[in-house]
């Protein structure tokens, strides 16, 4: 009864965020296509790699936002309000301490940067740095966030999650129509100071919520050290794997600005903005899992948590697949559905996007898996060295010998199969269990699913090849049926099938 109610758990949660995410993601890309049309391709490439910049100083928040998720979980997951408590509270200390560290790195090194290596449009710099401030003002109320943030997601209340995405996106659509209307003032610096205000506006109605909702978010003064010291110590080891993260993205977006220009930084974040929508499918599946994990292994039941484990690596794999594959096949014309004017490399930037997602999508659970355990020095040893030391000097190397600007992404492809296989190996360590088993069980069942799917999807485009909308409609309609299909009978096993045949009929007969 108690794993079913998990399971309820899982499905409740999980629905709430596709409803969000399906609404955000349809306004995001209407949204993003308004944008780029009111600021231009060179404002809308400099908007994302100043941002970018602010991002680079808060790698540091990153790993403690997951030391102080992992923690406030597990606390949870014992059931020791006492400790829950200060937990949380020694947790908004150190985000704390980190704001005013970032304030510090971010007013000096970053702005220094900012103003004499970032290639800004000729005019454009008071803009620029106006941008600037903009975000390290949101960074550092972000860091301050993260406890909060924590407390929703390990009480799994996604419901708010999912009012506040729809929330938020209807605010950001009603301000870009706005956007488009005024011509009396810099419409670039209007933006970023409406995202500033939102991003501001959001974070204390968190802060209210949690402080209503539960009560452990009640600030208290907590002397112990070892509190400090477990998060602390956790989050070190986590801050490799977080640099690797957040330093290849910025550092790969740095380097196409110095090679390419903010032409191709606009692509980029064309790129980024279709990548994000379609990553939803399978991030907010891992959201709802992620707390079931925790507590699970917070009880010592790591049979059911590996279970776990196994599934929703298959299972967000192939929701990554349901969604990504028609973009893949069809993006050159979305693009020109969504945009008036696309920038160059956008379709190739989507297409190696979608690829190195979905070889991560299988990764996920088992990163969360080793979190689970607090023990994460080889995770991010193995996995987080093996990206950093490769995926930057390599792209580099790349583009010094005049490769284009996807070639990043071919290089990130293959760091990312490797570090894929570097994490079951630091999970072994953990937790008994055999790759080879998890390799047939997940790997291999998953990508004979997506063979089959991407044949069919093939064979419909070519078909439907005269009619572009209709071609679109029905590879998507193909890919949703076959991969449904094909997940029944390969991706699951007797049980699975039996279960869902009997909730099918629970359902009919009522």
């Amino acid at each position: 009864m108690e794993q079913a109610s998990s399971n309820r758990r899982i499905a409740k949660n999980t629905l709430f965020l596709y409803i969000r995410m399906l609404f955000v993601m349809a306004v995001t890309l209407y949204t993003s296509r308004l944008v780029l049309d009111a600021l231009g391709i060179e404002d809308y490439g400099l908007y994302n790699v100043v941002g970018g910049i602010v991002s680079i100083f808060a790698i540091i928040n990153g790993a403690l936002s997951s030391g102080s998720s992992r923690f406030i979980t597990f606390e949870l997951g014992r059931g020791d309000k006492e400790r829950l408590g200060k937990t949380f509270s020694a947790s908004f200390l150190i985000h704390t301490a980190i704001a005013l560290i970032v304030f510090v790195l971010a007013e000096t090194i970053g702005l220094w940067y900012v103003n004499n290596v970032l290639v800004v449009p000729e005019g454009r710099l008071v803009v620029a740095n106006w941008l600037y401030q903009f975000s390290v003002l949101t960074c550092m109320l972000s860091l301050t966030q993260v406890p909060y943030s924590a407390c929703i997601i390990a009480h799994e209340e996604m419901n708010i999650y999912a009012f506040v995405g729809i929330a938020e996106a209807v605010f950001k659509l009603l301000m870009v129509l706005f956007l488009t209307t005024i011509d009396s003032f810099d419409r670039l610096l209007f933006y970023g100071a409406m995202i500033c205000g939102w991003q501001i506006s959001l974070q204390f109605f968190y802060r209210f919520y949690c402080k209503r909702k539960f009560e452990e978010c009640r600030l208290r003064i907590v002397n112990e050290k070892h509190y400090y010291k477990s998060m602390l110590r956790f989050s070190l080891w986590d801050v490799m794997g977080t640099i690797c993260i957040t330093g290849y993205a910025q550092g790969i977006n740095l380097m196409i600005n110095f090679f390419f220009g903010v032409v191709v930084n606009a692509a980029r974040g064309i790129a980024l903005q279709v990548e994000m929508a379609v990553s939803q499918f399978s991030n907010n599946f891992m959201v709802a899992v992620g707390p079931q994990i925790t507590k699970l292994f917070s009880l010592g039941e790591t049979e059911k948590m590996m279970s776990l484990v196994r599934g929703s690596s298959k299972y967000s794999f192939l929701m990554f697949c349901t969604i990504s594959l028609p973009l893949f096949l069809k993006i050159d014309y979305v693009l020109g559905l969504w945009l008036k004017e696309v920038p160059e490399y956008s379709a190739i930037f989507i297409r190696c996007l979608m690829l190195c997602n979905m070889v991560r999508a299988f990764a996920r659970p088992v990163v969360l898996a080793v979190h689970a355990s607090g023990n994460i020095k080889w995770l991010n040893l193995y996995a987080g060295g093996a990206s950093i030391l490769l995926n930057l000097p390599l792209s580099y190397t790349a583009y010094i010998l005049g490769f284009p600007p996807y070639a990043c992404y071919v290089v990130c492809f293959f760091v990312n199969i490797l570090c894929n296989y570097l994490e079951l190996i630091v999970l072994r360590r953990q937790i008994p269990f055999s790759i080879g088993r998890y390799t047939r069980m997940v790997y291999m069942r998953s990508l004979v699913i997506v063979a089959i799917s991407m044949v069919c999807m093939l064979g419909v485009s070519n078909i439907t090849s005269s009619y572009p909308f209709f071609s679109l409609v029905t590879v998507c309609c193909t890919s949703v049926v076959t991969m449904a299909v094909c997940t029944y009978y390969i991706g699951m096993n007797k049980e699975d099938r039996s279960k869902i045949v009997h909730y099918i009929k629970s359902k009919i007969c009522k």
